[in-house]
């Protein structure tokens, strides 16, 4: 199958793997360098001379930690790097992540040439980390990289595994509980067809949580409690603290002893090699118990749990409408772990595949059905008349599967034949068309081989250009779900000088996907100024959210030097965003005023949490919460009160946290903390949707108001037309409860509004002079002159639509609390 992918890897947190999909089945590469194993931790260790990947370089944790780096997985598409003393460099995780990929390489003793790879991401992963594990791979030497959802990944793997055995039409749970991540995804088998439902997922827990927990809950206060330390967590925890290298050290033998467990009722962690603030020679061993070990994972365990009530919430589903729990990943080999789940849900526990190999199973089954894109050197194409472009789904659980081709060429007396490997099917001479179409017949659960071959009248085979045809009988999966709604951030027009969520698309659409829309732009770009941009961010999470609440994944922008003439504002701009299976994210951009195209105008950002920059996050949140709580309570909103007194702990423990970081703390706490503010902002801005669908309710009915008259004194069919739409529609976009859906039918009928307004002179000059007005606040006031004075010769001549530019002009030059002034008077930026 050369014109497959065919290898999947798992670029796990802790441990990565490789397989292959051959002829039907997987094949798990061993790691030529630890017999008997097919994993690879994920770990590198720089020495001056060479890079060391893998169980070499994690020996060197405890005698080098400053050359030596795990866990750059969970810093993925952050600013973040990693210092290395040895060659005085830093290294990204991205290029840390491409080490580990090139190693992964050398496990391939098949003799194939890895220009192509199928790459699992946990579901959870964002936009940007989608984007770094991709570049990793480029950066790996891979020319075609596809990244698979990890509990699709899964699910494929247990699917194929059990495709001798018909899977029941149903709802199956995936637990994915890994080194550092951990995903729960809602699967479903319907009519043969496998789709992954639902997801939750946090991208910072997973066994080495675990080990951090056994050092800092256990370790760290029985060390402190004998000798003498002057805050030895922090000390530890600091990149520049004393015993810092020790943390690492205590954190290999916290994982040991965290896989002992698993096994034996106790294990032993030994303290020594290291002295207190007095000079005493620490000596320590420790001994952990299995309970100890339980209680201390106890919550986060109950956290995973969490994410699955929501999502069976989420989705109208019971315990007993979920088959089974499917268990994947290594932390899953932890007894309490399976235990506890099932007991508190009541939903069996599924055991049956390897969990610390399933994913890269599942990838490699993934990988068989998607086409090779890596072009083939000039010298190697095959010189043909006819070329066929194939199509046909590469994995089917139907007794037969429809294969279908378009012929490019001259077809005139030429025939095909479409045969099976094994010599049980034969389609038997037909005539070549520019189209053809045959049910090809396979064989259950078993990879099938087809051949189509190309004769001329007198039976001589004509080379084409078509590979072979494979179709594993086995499931599929029918598309990638997006893991999150993706947004733009637009101006709040009902709160001047505020943004607010546009949806784009909507969490759990089927990638690719693509839409396309139109908006007026907000501010005048003058061409040839640089400084002149159209700037939209674009984010990941909850359109119901602030966008401070969400993931900012990238922006949108134009500038002045792209343009070629002046645009005016309110001037429209169609935006196209295409988001492929991988995640990458295209936007193409078209100015109808310059008649322009832009492509590319979507530039990523790369996370960058700093620690000062959040703890002030924090402390604002915990304020507005504060006023949240007592607006509520002066209304004798006792339940939104109530509510939000909840959401009061969970603040409290973040900001204590946050509090305790040090600016150079090597941790991944930074980033934990940030998910959680951002989480709480979320239940806040749930908590207050009451207010908000008031709030939002009486703007729509003033605003209709508002609309109807106008369109009675001006508005033409066209305007009418809509606004009779828009409140056709009412009944049913009320009964949603949803702010923003009544929040965007106002938008609408402000847009006919701001139509009718922005042609009527007397509107017009209303504005001009309340503009005209307010001049000694403006910021260049050589400029307002000026166009003062071309607008008052606009209103002379009645030439309205230079008026209209002026205007804009002028309110350009307005401070930003004027402008908000302005807008909320006269309805300004409409």
């Amino acid at each position: 199958m050369e014109n497959t992918i065919n290898f999947g890897i798992d670029l796990g947190t802790t441990n990565s793997a490789i397989a292959k999909f051959v002829k039907g089945d997987v094949v798990v590469f061993n790691n030529p360098l630890d017999y008997g194993r097919s994993t690879l931790p994920s770990v590198v260790y720089y020495k001056k001379d060479r890079i060391v990947v893998g169980n070499k370089a994690k020996e060197y944790l405890e005698r080098d930690p400053k050359n030596v780096v795990g866990l750059f997985k969970r810093k993925m598409g952050t600013s973040e790097s990693f210092q290395i003393k040895s060659i005085n460099e830093s290294k990204t995780p991205v290029e840390l992540s491409a080490q580990v990929l090139k190693e992964l390489k050398t496990f391939v003793n098949t003799g194939d040439s890895l220009e192509s790879v199928v790459i699992t991401i946990p579901a959870s992963f964002d936009s940007i980390q989608s984007n770094a594990t991709k570049e990793a791979g480029k950066q790996a030497g891979f020319k075609q990289v596809v990244l698979l959802q990890e509990p699709i990944a899964a699910s494929l793997a247990y699917a194929n595994m059990k495709k001798s055995k018909e899977l029941a039409d149903g709802n199956w749970l995936v637990y994915d509980l890994g080194g550092g991540t951990f995903d729960v995804a809602l699967v479903r088998i319907k009519d043969g067809e496998m789709k992954v439902v639902d997801h939750e997922g946090d991208n910072f827990l997973g066994g080495s949580d675990f080990d951090r927990l056994i050092v800092e809950k256990l370790i760290i206060p029985k060390v402190s409690e004998k000798y003498t330390f002057n805050d030895l967590e922090n000390q530890m925890k600091s990149a520049s603290g004393k015993y810092n290298a020790k943390y690492y050290s205590l954190l290999n033998q916290a994982e040991e002893a965290k896989i002992r467990l698993s096994a034996v009722s106790s294990a032993e962690i030994i303290v020594e090699r290291m002295e207190d603030e007095e000079g005493n020679d620490v000596d320590m061993e420790i001994t952990i118990t299995k309970s100890e070990f339980n209680d201390l994972i106890k919550e986060s365990i109950d956290g995973t749990i969490e994410m699955i009530k929501t999502i069976l919430t989420r989705n109208s589903l019971k315990s007993n409408d979920i088959q089974f729990n499917l268990m994947v990943g290594g932390s899953t080999f932890i007894p309490y772990v399976r235990q506890r789940v099932e007991e508190v849900l009541q939903i069996p526990s599924n055991c049956e595949i390897d969990p610390t190999t399933a994913v890269a199973v599942g990838a490699a089954y993934y990988a068989a059905t998607k086409q090779k894109e890596v072009a083939k050197e000039k010298g190697e194409k095959k010189q043909s008349t006819i070329s066929i472009k194939a199509s046909y789904n590469k994995a089917s659980k139907e007794s037969d599967e429809l294969f279908a081709a378009r012929i490019k060429g001259n077809t005139e007396g030429l025939f095909y034949k479409i045969t099976r490997q094994d010599g049980g099917f034969d389609s038997g001479l037909k005539p070549l068309t520019e189209r053809i179409n045959e049910d090809l017949p396979l064989v259950e659960n078993a990879y099938n081989f087809f051949t189509l071959t190309v004769y001329d009248d007198e039976n001589n085979v004509i080379e084409t250009d078509i590979e072979p045809i494979g179709i594993n009988s086995g499931f599929g999966i029918s598309g990638q779900p997006l893991p999150e709604d993706i947004c733009l951030e637009v101006d709040d027009y009902d709160n001047p000088g505020h943004t607010r969520l546009a949806l784009i698309f909507e969490r759990n659409s089927v990638l690719p996907t693509k839409r396309t829309l139109t908006f007026p732009i907000n501010k005048p770009i003058l061409k040839g100024n640089s400084t002149d941009r159209l700037w939209i961010n674009v984010y990941e999470g909850p359109q119901t959210s602030l966008p401070e609440a969400n993931k900012l994944i990238g922006v949108i922008e134009i500038s002045g030097k792209q343009v070629s003439r002046d645009i005016a504002k309110g001037s429209d701009l169609e935006i196209t965003i295409m988001i492929s299976e991988s995640r990458d994210v295209t936007v193409a951009g078209y100015l109808n005023m310059s008649d322009q195209e832009f492509k590319n105008v979507f530039n990523p950002k790369e996370r960058d949490t700093n620690i000062s920059l959040l703890k002030g996050q924090v402390t604002d949140l915990s304020s507005k919460l504060d006023e949240e709580i007592e607006l509520a309570t002066e209304k004798e909103d006792y339940e939104t009160a109530s509510a939000l007194s909840k959401v009061k702990k969970e603040m409290e423990t973040v900001s204590e946290e946050a509090d305790k970081l040090s600016d150079d703390d090597v941790t991944d706490k930074r980033y934990q903390l940030e998910d959680k503010k951002r989480k709480i902002a979320q239940e806040i801005d749930s908590a207050t949707k009451n207010k908000r669908l008031q709030k939002a309710t009486d703007l729509y009915y003033e605003t209709k108001s508002e609309c109807e008259e106008l369109i009675e004194a001006s508005g033409n069919d066209h305007e009418r037309k809509t606004y009779n739409d828009i409140v056709s529609q009412e009944g049913a976009f009320m009964a949603t409860k949803s702010p923003l859906k009544i929040q965007e039918k106002s938008d609408e009928l402000q847009a006919i509004i701001g139509q009718i307004r922005w042609r009527t002179p007397e509107f017009l000059k209303g504005i001009f002079a309340y503009l005209v007005e307010n001049q000694a606040k403006m910021n260049d006031q050589s400029q307002a002159k000026s166009l003062i004075d071309a607008g008052k010769f606009a209103v002379e001549s009645q030439n309205w639509d230079r008026l209209r530019e002026i205007n804009f002009g002028l309110f350009d030059l307005m401070p930003k609390g004027s402008k908000d002034e302005i807008s909320t008077k006269i309805g300004f930026g409409l």
